[in-house]
């Protein structure tokens, strides 16, 4: 049933969002390899769980301004990849001062991700 993939699509967002829901980090609390972890997989489940929302959009199962919450959403989700992969590079060489500036760059992003998905009724509390 379409209805409840969406639906599940949505659980499975606010389960991501709320993983990726991380601390600010601090000079005096650095990026670890296991926040970088937490928060490559918070993000990863936010994306597929958006892409479930997205797959239910094209269907038309859902109303059409789906498309519309799609693309205020994209432009956080758009963002976060590169911004990984560059805080991947600071966390394994040590450079804590722009880990720590990446890593709080995706946390904000994330969050203003939550906050569109929330407006729209994208399943976050």
């Amino acid at each position: 049933d379409v209805a409840a993939v969406a639906l599940s699509g949505c659980a499975n967002l606010q389960r991501a969002l709320d993983v990726a829901n991380i601390a600010t980090a601090t000079i005096n609390n650095p990026v670890t390899p296991t926040m970088l972890y937490d928060m490559e997989n918070g993000a990863i489940i936010a994306v597929a769980a958006l892409n479930a929302y997205r797959q239910t959009c094209i269907k038309g199962t859902i109303p059409p301004s789906c498309k519309t919450v799609i693309r205020s959403i994209q432009v956080y989700t758009r963002q976060i990849p590169p911004y990984l992969k560059q805080l991947r590079v600071f966390v394994r060489t040590n450079d804590q001062i722009n880990a720590v500036a990446l890593y709080n760059t995706i946390g904000g992003l994330i969050a203003n991700m939550r906050a569109e998905a929330a407006r729209n009724n994208v399943g976050v509390i």
